[in-house]
């Protein structure tokens, strides 16, 4: 890698919208369980050091109300909201990162399967096997990936060449205190 630091990038699903579509699909707002796991997932990423130096974010309604709650905890100045992410492929979301400053050493791109889980596929195709299995069980709404990057320059990221270091998701950082399947 040289003396650079390691790319990072940041792949998160807006947590849970509610189902109501009367400002149609772009103006859903999120669901109080979805406010809820954004600040807790805010919370886990600066703990875990996984502040990004850019967040990348969908312009629907849902995305936005995803990073306020994550913004809680993280207070990232360098936010780009970006329409393409709304409607765009996983070429339009692998297109974006391409452009980013390589000042930024870390990416937070916040936006809507299925192109964000085929953009994790895509991008973080080495990893644990416990990891890896782990992205074959779904995206669930507010389930962030933390991918390392085999590029000094985010215009020569690469698929397959990246290591998916993490998946998390709320059952694992935001489950009741006492599941009732536990009971």
């Amino acid at each position: 890698m040289g003396a650079s630091h390691q790319k990072r990038l940041f792949l998160l699903r807006h947590a849970i919208a509610l189902n109501d579509m009367a400002d149609g699909d772009k103006g859903r707002a999120l669901a109080p369980k979805g406010k809820e796991d954004a600040i807790a997932l805010g919370k886990l990423m600066k703990h875990k050091s996984l502040t990004p130096d850019i967040i990348l974010c969908s312009s629907a309604r849902r995305t936005q109300e995803t990073m306020n709650g994550v913004q809680d905890a993280l207070q990232v100045e360098n936010v780009q909201n970006i329409d393409i992410l709304y409607s765009g492929s996983t070429g339009d979301y692998l297109h974006e990162i391409q452009k980013i400053d390589d000042a930024n050493d870390s990416i937070l791109m916040i936006a809507h399967n299925p192109s964000i889980y085929e953009l994790v596929r895509l991008l973080g195709a080495q990893g644990t096997d416990s990891v890896m299995q782990r992205l074959t069980e779904g995206y669930q709404p507010a389930t962030l990936s933390v991918i390392h990057c085999a590029c000094e320059k985010w215009a020569d990221i690469q698929p397959v060449e990246n290591e998916l270091v993490l998946i998390t998701d709320p059952m694992d950082y935001n489950a009741p205190a006492r599941p009732t399947r536990w009971m």
